[in-house]
Formats: structure tokens, C-alpha cells, sequence
């Protein structure tokens, strides 16, 4: 895109004529350039936004100036689009019935700037429809006109994306899809939704269970392509190849699984390694033969990667138990462990380990359950346990139910998110997102990332180990439709990894959280769950 700007003169006499010898300059750079002689601009073609352009002459009192603004503008033709398709949206009409329904992205999202092209999603559309989708910023106009084949979606294109992200960082943006029905011969208007960007670009990977594959995934930053980085996981017991209820360590090169349907066979793997063999290498060796390695159920990790905390069955008990990671043993402690635990999660300042305290089953199924924490006063030295909040005391919330569970520390140790409901299995309970501070005080229902106040469909809250925007940054598992039926999940039920942005410094019973955006890459045909945030490992 290039735009000549030129120069005029108003004199004395009232006459106004072009300027020669002016020199041109434009503010930020970050737009395009301009040719200092000629004023013709060059824009980049990714970043739109409002830039001054300046020209300067020297005058008989001093240097004059002149400044003007620009807009950047962009128009994309999908294939088979016919050459009059703006015209048959020159006079559109408004029908609610008729109009496309946009159900992605959600109406108020906020994502970072590096997040990948979201595919624009929506209903009430036709094969032989065109759509125009329009990405609009305060100086930014996107336009794309998309030839309807059944399945109402567009991904946006990545350059457009990019420049719909960058620009006007500090503005929202509008997303509209107007379509032009087939059978009618009409366009019709259609309702914008919202977005923010938040000035953050994440880093790391997300480890995801696809329960259909029995596979752990991994999909990096910024991308949307699924890693199946450990295609043939160790066979367990009963001849299965599976790896679920994985935790990542902090430092993003470790990751601890257990093995088989019910086997809860520990495994720990390093993620710097080719992890593609079969068998892959693990840490320490597996025995999966009676008797076998050590097992367990849920695990996390210490801050500086040398221990585990982990719950496991001791009898009819579930027993807290440290693990050395590297030799696949348990750990003599100072102190008392606490037992009928689950969920364990250690704080990234290594000074406490939160947990579901009486949770009455083994943490996949529970349907009771409080918040607990107990003190870590030295290494493999531990103190007091206390209740922060007991699940029972939300029997009145929304969706109610008397379990607490999967307790998740900020970066910061500051906060702890958990999810609240009837259960914490993610198929068939109800559950909805909170947040407390790390005593326990203000207890805060995150109704936006939750889906409203009526949301009853989100579990097993992970925060990120970045803090980024102005935002921290939580993933979380819920069965609320993505998008529509045809390239989505519309309808069925599944559930998927969403991330909400979680703003930093709220005050106290303030929702922090944003209405989310949906996980980019992940397999829409299949359940996932388990999603764990880590840096890539090195």
C-alpha cells in the first residue's frame, strides 16, 4: 500500500498552491517509511494505527511544519469470490433471523498478541453464501469477503491477524461477519463482538492429555500444530500405552505421568530428550511387573525441580508422599504428612503445598472436598496444615456442591485458583472457576472466565508461569461449545482447554478474570483435559 503526500502553500493573498522542497518525516516508524524527498509512504503491511506524517520547508520567520494522519486499510478476496462482491453489499438489511450469529471469538475476549489466527466462527450460514468479515480497529479496516462452503468459518489470514493484534494496542477491536444469503440474493448485517489485546506475548508450551489417543500433546507458543512428542508412551500392566494425570516442572524439562488405566504406574521423562523410541527412556527404570516402580495418582513438582509431592493409596488412605524424581523413591521427611489428600500443588516460592483435604475418593471422581495447605519449613521439613476453604461453605453458590479442587498457585504465589462444583470429573459435574489469596481471605467466583453467572462447565484451573500484559494468565477445561458444528465443537459437549486473562491488582472481591479464548491447535473431535503451562524445555 503506497500514499503520495504533497505539500500546499497558504498565502497572504488568499491563494493556496503546491510547496516545493519540503522534506517528509512520519512518527512512528513502526507503519511504514516515507521517502524524505518525495512523501510517498510504504506501509509494512502488518501494523496499521495512526502515524504523523510531518513536512518541513524552511520559511522567512523559520522552519514551517505540516503534519496530516494516516489509516491503513486492507481488503482480502477468498477464492471463488465473484468481482462484484462489495457491490452486493452495498445496501444490507437488518434481520435478526437471518443475520450470521458469530459464536467465535466470544464477545469480550482478551488474548495476547502472539496468540495464534482465530478461526472467526459462525451460524445461520448457507453453501453459496458469501461472508464479509471485518477485523476493525480506531485505524485499522480489515475486509474479507469468504465464498460459503457449508461450514461458516474463516481463518483469519496470519497477516492480517498480526496486523489486527499490533495495531492500536491499547484499543479494542470488533470482529463482524455481514452475509450475503444465497437464496435471497441479500445482505444482511450482522452484530460485532469485542476483543482486547493485551500488550503480552506468552512463551512456553501447553502439555495437554487427548484422551481419545491416551497421548500427552504439546503445542508451543504462538503455533497451532499439536507435538504428539511421545507417540508410543511405555506399555503398563495390562499391555496400554497411556500417560495421564502429568505434571511439568518449573523449569519446563521434566515431566511426571502415570501409566495405564487405573496402573498409576509414576514415570518421569526428560523433555530435552527424543522421547519418539520405543520404548522412550525414562529417568529412572520402570518396572511394570509385579512388583512394579513406585505408583501414584496426582503430582507436582518443587520449585527447583528435586522433589515431588505426589498423592498415592497407602491402604484405604491417600497418603502425601515426597518423591526423589531421579531415583524414583520416597523421601524420609521431618514432620507429618497429611493424608486423605489429592491434588497436590506446590508453590513456585517453595513455601507451602496446597491440597484437597478430605476429598473422600481419589481425586479424578470426588465429589467433596476443602482447600488445605501445609507449611514446607526446610528441605524434606514440613510443618503445620490448616484449612483455607472448605468446599461446603459455596453449597449456595452457583453451580453449589460441596467440592473443592485442583488448587493452582499463581506466579507469584500470591493467589490460588481452584474450581468449585459438584465434582471435579469433567465429563458429567458442575464446576465453576474462583480465586483466593494464599490465607484464604477473599474468595472470588471468576464469573467471566466461568461463562456468566450461570457457567457450571469449567474445570482444573492452571495458571501460567508468566506474567505478562498486565495479566496473569490461566488455562482451564470446560464443555461450553467452541464455535459452531461443522470445523468447532458445537454441540458436542466436549471438553476443551480455554485460557483466561486474569488482571493483575484487582482489588479485593473484584472478578479479575476476561472472558477466555480457546487453546489454537487442539484436536476438536476428542476430549482434553489436564493442561499444563511450562517453559520449552532446555
Amino acid at each position: 500500500v503506497e500514499q503520495d503526500f504533497t505539500v500546499v502553500g497558504r498565502y497572504d493573498d488568499g491563494s493556496a498552491r503546491p510547496v516545493a522542497g519540503p522534506t517528509f518525516a512520519i512518527a512512528p516508524v513502526s507503519l511504514g517509511v516515507i521517502d524524505v524527498a518525495s512523501g510517498r509512504f510504504t506501509a509494512n503491511g502488518v501494523i496499521g494505527g495512526e502515524a504523523t506524517v510531518t513536512a518541513t520547508l524552511p520559511g522567512p520567520a523559520g522552519e514551517l511544519t505540516a503534519t496530516a494522519t494516516l489509516t491503513v486499510e486492507r481488503t482480502l478476496l477468498g477464492e471463488g469470490v465473484p468481482a462484484d462482491v462489495a457491490d452486493r453489499f452495498a445496501t444490507p438489511v437488518t434481520d435478526d433471523a437471518r443475520r450470521a450469529q458469530t459464536v467465535y471469538p466470544l464477545d469480550g475476549a482478551v488474548m495476547p498478541q502472539n496468540v495464534y489466527p482465530a478461526d472467526v466462527q459462525w451460524l445461520r450460514g448457507a453453501s453459496g453464501d458469501i461472508a464479509r468479515v471485518r477485523l476493525e480497529k480506531p485505524h485499522l479496516a480489515i475486509t474479507a469477503y469468504v465464498l460459503n462452503d457449508g461450514s461458516s468459518h474463516w481463518l483469519v489470514e496470519e497477516g492480517a491477524w498480526r496486523s489486527f493484534a499490533q495495531t492500536d494496542p491499547d484499543a479494542s477491536g470488533a470482529v463482524t461477519v455481514d452475509r450475503w444469503e444465497a437464496a435471497s440474493g441479500e445482505a444482511i448485517t450482522g452484530d460485532p463482538v469485542s476483543l482486547t489485546f493485551a500488550r503480552a506475548a506468552l512463551t512456553g508450551s501447553v502439555y495437554y492429555w487427548d484422551i481419545q489417543r491416551g497421548r500427552i500433546v504439546r503445542i508451543d507458543d504462538g503455533t497451532a500444530t499439536r507435538d504428539e512428542f511421545m507417540p508410543s508412551p511405555p506399555v503398563a500392566m495390562r499391555g496400554e500405552r497411556c500417560v495421564g494425570c502429568h505434571a511439568v516442572s518449573n523449569s519446563g524439562r521434566y515431566m511426571a505421568g502415570r501409566l495405564g488405566g487405573g496402573e498409576n504406574i509414576g514415570a518421569i521423562f526428560d523433555l530435552t530428550t527424543d522421547l519418539s523410541g520405543d520404548p522412550p527412556p525414562t529417568v529412572y527404570p520402570l518396572r511394570t511387573a509385579a512388583p512394579t516402580s513406585v505408583r501414584w495418582w496426582f503430582s507436582s513438582w518443587s520449585p527447583d525441580d528435586t522433589r515431588m509431592v505426589v498423592s498415592a493409596e497407602e491402604g484405604t488412605s491417600r497418603q502425601m508422599r515426597i518423591y526423589d524424581p531421579f531415583l524414583g523413591t520416597q523421601v524420609g521427611v521431618s514432620g507429618t504428612l497429611p493424608s486423605d489428600v489429592t491434588h497436590p500443588a506446590w508453590s513456585p516460592d517453595g513455601a507451602q503445598i496446597a491440597y484437597v483435604s478430605s476429598p473422600g475418593s481419589w481425586g479424578g471422581v470426588n465429589t467433596a472436598g476443602d482447600i488445605s495447605v501445609i507449611d514446607v519449613t526446610g528441605p524434606d521439613s514440613f510443618g503445620g496444615t490448616r484449612v483455607l476453604h472448605r468446599g461446603a461453605d459455596l453449597a449456595g453458590d452457583t453451580p453449589g456442591g460441596s467440592s473443592d479442587n485442583y488448587p493452582s498457585w499463581s506466579p507469584d504465589s500470591s493467589l490460588i485458583a481452584f474450581a468449585h462444583g459438584t465434582g471435579s470429573r469433567s465429563e458429567d459435574q458442575q464446576s465453576a472457576l474462583y480465586l483466593m489469596n494464599r490465607d484464604g481471605t477473599d474468595v472470588r467466583r471468576l464469573t467471566a472466565a466461568s461463562g456468566g453467572p450461570t457457567g457450571i462447565d469449567n474445570f482444573q484451573p492452571r495458571f501460567s508461569p508468566f506474567t505478562a500484559g498486565g495479566y496473569y494468565w490461566l488455562s482451564f477445561l470446560s464443555r461450553r461449545d467452541y464455535g459452531n458444528a461443522s470445523v468447532g465443537t458445537g454441540g458436542s459437549g466436549f471438553q476443551q482447554i480455554w485460557i483466561t486473562a486474569v488482571r493483575t491488582g484487582a482489588g479485593a472481591g473484584e472478578d479479575p478474570s476476561s472472558v477466555p479464548y480457546w487453546l489454537p491447535g487442539q484436536n476438536t473431535t476428542s476430549r482434553n483435559i489436564s493442561a499444563y503451562w511450562a517453559p520449552r524445555p532446555c
